[in-house]
């Protein structure tokens, strides 16, 4: 059984979108300081929405020498807010947010 399947499907989403956020940040600068200083316009930039906007988040720089680990809350399902729990069920599809730019838009053939 695949260890994705077991997994609460939240920290599945999660951790997609935190992947897309950093993966932008680190090959664009302009990105890296949106998303620090705004991440919410972040989100809504790479993804063409905020699916969460009531949601708190913070966004935390390593500096050298530094390492964050940052621990889940322990919350209940029960203790969720309606939108994330959209989320992690299903009710709005994640991956279809997710918009393509220029760069990894295939090549026009050349006339």
């Amino acid at each position: 059984m695949n260890s994705m399947t077991t997994e609460n499907p939240l920290a599945e989403v999660r951790r997609h979108a935190e992947k897309l956020l950093t993966e932008r940040a680190q090959s664009d600068a302009t990105f890296r300081t949106l998303l620090k200083d705004n991440p919410h316009a972040a989100l809504k930039q790479l993804l063409g929405t905020d699916p969460v906007p009531a949601l708190k988040i913070t966004v935390i720089e390593e500096q050298p020498g530094e390492a964050v680990i940052v621990l889940p809350a322990a919350l209940d399902a029960s203790e969720l807010p309606d939108e994330l729990l959209d989320l992690a069920s299903g009710g709005i599809s994640f991956s279809s947010f997710v918009l393509f730019d220029e760069k990894s838009m295939p090549k026009k053939p050349a006339k």
